[in-house]
Parts: C-alpha cells; structure tokens; sequence
C-alpha cells in the first residue's frame, strides 16, 4: 500500500536518525545528479523543513515498564501481517482490519488493538538467524546477540543481563518498592532460558519472582505475607537475628582466610629454610674444590 511519509512520523525518532537527515555535501551532489531526471533539492529538503517546523520533544515521562514476553504467543500472521494478498502457503487465516492508524491494519481478533494503533510503534524490523530456541530468547530478553548458537546456552557471568536488571541499576526505585518485577513463571524450552536475571550486576538486581498464576481463584503472594505465627511485631527482631548470623558468618569467612593465610606463610618459610640449607651445603661444596684447586676460599664473593 503507498503511504505518503508525514514528518510527524519521525518526531520521536532517536538522535542518530536526526543527525542522519541533515544535509551533507554527498546530499546536494546527489541532489544535482537526480536534477537531470527531473528532481530538485527542493524536494529532497521539503519534508526536512517540515519535521524541523515541528516543537520539540522532550524526555519521556513513563514512570514503569511493562515487558508482555509471549514466548511461543501469537505470530504475525495473527496479529499485525495477515499478508492477505499473498499466495495460499503464506497468508494467514484471518483478516485484516483497519486501525486508528493510518494505513496499518490488524487482525480481526484485535478489534480494541486496532482502536489504539496511534499510540503504538510498531516494529517490522526484528529478526535473527539462529536455529535454537534459548539463543534468540536470550537475545530479546537483553537486547545482545548469544555468544553461540545452541540450545544448551546457559547463564553465566558474561552474559548479559534482562533489561529489567539494568533498569535496576540505572534507576532503582524506592526501598519499599522492588524495582524489577517477574510474573507469573520462568521461561523455559526444556531448560531455562538464558537472559532472566541480572548476570553480572549481581544478585541485588535480580527480579522478585511471583511464580503463581494472577488468573487463579486461590491467587496469593507469599513472596509478599508473613508466614503463620509470625507477625509484624516480631518481624524487626528476626531481622536482628539474621544481621547477627550474617555477622557471625563474616567473622568465620575472615577468620578461614586468615588461617589460610597463615598456612600459606608457613609452607612459604618452609620451602625458603630448604632453600638456604641448599645454598650453604652449595658453598660448602664450592670451599672445598676451591681449596682442592688451589684458590684461596677467602677469594671467593660470599654467597
């Protein structure tokens, strides 16, 4: 379908999309060679014009995120490229309808969707080339290509953490408020997918997990409740008690290296006593072929 670009279109675009519109000197050569076609810089420039007439944007207000991850959801056949024109094997089962938006359409199932379609981006451009599951999970989940193709792709510390983690670390909320939120399960393929948690940021910014179902009748939050016999009076006092094992356990962990410490000084003045007993039997040895030889031991460097 043709659509006429509107300016408007690129008001939120990022900074190297705006540094990549300004006019250089291949532009106007350009502009000069499409001239004997019939073109003019007048044209090249006059949606330009238009977008620059256009008041600033600022920053974004967005106070939280919310991250919908379908893993096995819906494809684009479904949802936003029915490709109703296409040939029999590639165009969905569903058609399309159109939206608040100008020249896009969505699926039929999508009716609110369509209504809001002004308000969305939508980006066609998303794609990768891997054949395994857990890589291209990784992928969406951070934003940084795996470092292999495979299947067995597990976390460690040089992969890169869940954009929720960074958020975390860039700007967390306030202490009463956990900054990165997970629900209502891990995403798994056989194995747990990669790119969930905060790598190498540490496990401060790893996210609460709520691991229940928020469309379930019984739908608690333990995560968030004391358990049974514990109340909120009793609360700062098992508090205490774990600040003072966390203590108690530091103390121990020093103690150990320090122990360890001492053990390697000792095997280290060990192996320097061997070595100075080496060193004066060698002398020995040299004092008495010297003598044998006629040297005076007393022309010898002391060792």
């Amino acid at each position: 379908m043709d659509r006429r670009v509107d300016p408007r279109d690129f008001r939120t675009a990022c900074a190297d999309f705006h540094r990549s519109q300004r006019v250089s000197r291949r532009d106007l050569l350009t502009a000069g060679t499409l001239g004997s076609f019939g073109l003019s810089l007048a044209g090249l420039l006059e949606g330009r014009e238009a977008a620059a007439s256009l008041p600033a944007i600022g920053k974004g207000s967005a106070k939280s995120v919310i991250l919908l991850y379908q893993w096995g959801g819906p494809s684009h056949h479904e949802t936003f490229d029915m490709k109703p024109e296409g040939s029999e094997h590639a165009r969905g089962q569903f058609k399309p309808i159109n939206s608040s938006l100008n020249g896009v359409q969505v699926c039929e199932h999508l009716p609110r969707f369509a209504k809001v379609m002004d308000k969305v981006t939508l980006i066609r451009s998303v794609t990768h080339k891997f054949k395994n599951h857990n890589p291209p999970g990784y992928y969406g989940l951070t934003g940084h290509a795996p470092p292999l193709d495979d299947q067995r792709l597990r976390d460690t510390p040089e992969l890169f953490p869940h954009y929720g983690s960074v958020l975390s670390y860039l700007k967390p909320s306030p202490p009463d408020v956990p900054s990165f939120v997970a629900m209502p399960a891990r995403i798994h393929d056989g194995s747990q997918v990669p790119g969930q948690h905060a790598s190498f940021l540490g496990k401060k910014y790893d996210p609460l997990l709520l691991l229940k179902d928020p469309n379930a009748a019984a739908f608690q939050l333990p995560e968030l409740s004391l358990p049974q016999g514990l109340s909120a009076e009793r609360l700062p006092d098992r508090r205490s008690l774990l600040q003072s094992i966390d203590r108690q356990v530091g103390l121990k962990e020093k103690l150990a290296q320090a122990r360890g410490g001492e053990a390697l000084w000792q095997a280290e003045f060990r192996e320097l006593e061997v070595r100075c007993v080496g060193v004066l039997e060698d002398q020995e040895r040299i004092i008495l072929f010297s003598q044998e030889a006629g040297v005076l031991a007393g022309d010898l460097a002391p060792i």
